[in-house]
């Protein structure tokens, strides 16, 4: 780590930035999926319910993705 410029804070600061990122990405994905189905008129509950069910495959292979793409950009 020392060779490369690295610290352990700047290691640490960079996990909290990517797994920040994460999280609002992710929330964001689920928050259009479930607003969608509240305009058709579900109530709030079940439209979150079904707007998770529908997407959850989809925020495992986002945050795989993004995780495969930001540890073979180190």
């Amino acid at each position: 780590m020392y060779l490369l410029g690295y610290s352990l804070n700047n290691l640490s600061l960079m996990a909290l930035t990517i797994a920040t990122g994460f999280v609002v990405d992710d929330a964001i994905v689920v928050t259009e999926n479930v607003s969608r189905f509240v305009e058709a008129g579900e109530t709030p509950l079940v439209a979150a319910l079904k707007g998770a069910r529908q997407i959850g495959f989809t925020i495992v292979s986002i945050t795989v993705s993004l995780l495969r793409s930001s540890f073979l950009s180190w």
